[in-house]
């Protein structure tokens, strides 16, 4: 009898211990911080242009690793091709127009020189010619005895004027021909400003179209992996059509879904902790970034129980990119406690309890 006495006491003991326990998981349960899944993801940019282009040469394939600035693609459009053209062309074509009118300055001003040459050459073979004259006149008439020394004088002054006037209409002929000359070579001078201008213009067209046939290119934007080419060589593309999807190396963003009965304690700016539900040793702590804006259905990989159709809301939750997370891997979100610290929550639920194990097929079981 007290054997059986002490057996229903010892139960009793067993049972108030095991209520006071029970007692302080629920109020520690209560308390705990928010517990909910997500997937890690890597931060995905779509390249497109702002035009439609050709595509030349691609030097990616989906999957491979590239580094910051690596040209990926090289693309090119017809209508800057057209112009930067049209302007090498204009930029020729200017530079022979201007060298075709410095050309014909020059042999106008030879043809004056020459004119110049030939009237003076002309006058001194007329003033040789009438000196020639009058020398024989003189001599002939210094062997007449009749002719008196006035009629010499006369003669001598004809001659002297009729080379004098030959020799004013030269100077005169020349100063005017000079005049032309001077005023060429000053328009020679003056003909390659406007000219000069012309070509400065040109070439910064050049430049400018070169500078946006040189943003055709594309490169890489950071370290990363190429995803998707949605695009082949030869192809003509539309403007704004995705030619590339880009991921980073590493997941820079996690999306998770709380329950629907924690939505007030979860908001933005809240840190939390991020744990692989594969590898626990592997965490790190993020910055809740964005909240959704309505209540949907949480994916069935992220329910606490799979099998059971829960709602929630959407976190998106930043993360450095230095972390050992893997694309889409399923992470655990806790948030952290006074101490940075997990909360207690995270720690004392078993993961078994919310990634249950499937059933033995018939066969495992035999």
């Amino acid at each position: 009898m007290n054997l059986f006495k002490g057996k229903i006491n010892f139960i009793y003991l067993v049972f108030i211990v095991l209520g006071f326990f029970l007692f302080q998981i629920s109020k520690n349960w209560h308390n705990a911080s928010p517990f909910f899944y997500g997937f890690a993801e890597n931060k995905e940019t779509e390249i497109n242009l702002d035009q439609e282009v050709q595509i030349n040469t691609i030097y990616v394939s989906p999957g491979e690793e590239v580094s910051a600035g690596q040209l990926l693609m090289e693309v090119q459009q017809a209508s800057i091709d057209l112009k930067i053209n049209t302007a090498h062309f204009d930029l020729e074509q200017t530079g022979v127009l201007a060298e075709k009118q410095e050309q014909q300055i020059l042999d106008k001003i030879a043809q004056l020189e020459a004119l110049k040459t030939k009237k003076t050459n002309l006058t001194e073979a007329q003033i040789q010619q009438i000196n020639k004259i009058s020398n024989a006149k003189q001599s002939l008439i210094n062997d007449l005895e009749s002719i008196t020394i006035s009629t010499l004088s006369d003669s001598l002054s004809s001659t002297q004027q009729e080379i004098e006037l030959l020799q004013n209409n030269l100077d005169q002929e020349i100063r005017i021909i000079d005049v032309e000359v001077q005023q060429l070579k000053t328009q020679l001078k003056t003909i390659r400003r406007p000219t000069d201008i012309a070509q400065q213009k040109l070439q910064q067209e050049m430049l400018f179209h070169k500078e946006e046939q040189e943003k055709l290119m594309i490169y890489a934007p950071t370290d990363g992996l190429i995803g998707n080419i949605h695009c082949k060589k030869g192809e003509y593309i539309n403007a704004f059509t995705t030619l590339i999807t880009f991921y980073e190396r590493n997941p820079t963003i996690v999306k998770g879904f709380i329950h629907e009965s924690l939505l007030l304690q979860v908001k933005i700016g809240d840190s939390l902790t991020v744990v692989s539900s594969l590898h626990p040793s592997h965490q790190i702590k993020g910055t809740v970034m964005g909240l959704g804006s309505r209540i949907i259905e949480i994916p069935e990989r992220l329910r606490k129980i799979p099998e059971l159709k829960t709602y929630g809301r959407e976190v998106l939750i930043e993360i450095p990119p230095q972390n050992p997370f893997l694309q889409k891997e399923k992470v655990m979100l806790n948030a952290l406690n006074a101490n940075n610290d997990l909360s207690w929550a995270s720690m004392i639920i078993p993961q078994t309890i919310f990634n249950p194990q499937p059933l033995a097929s018939e066969s495992q079981k035999k």
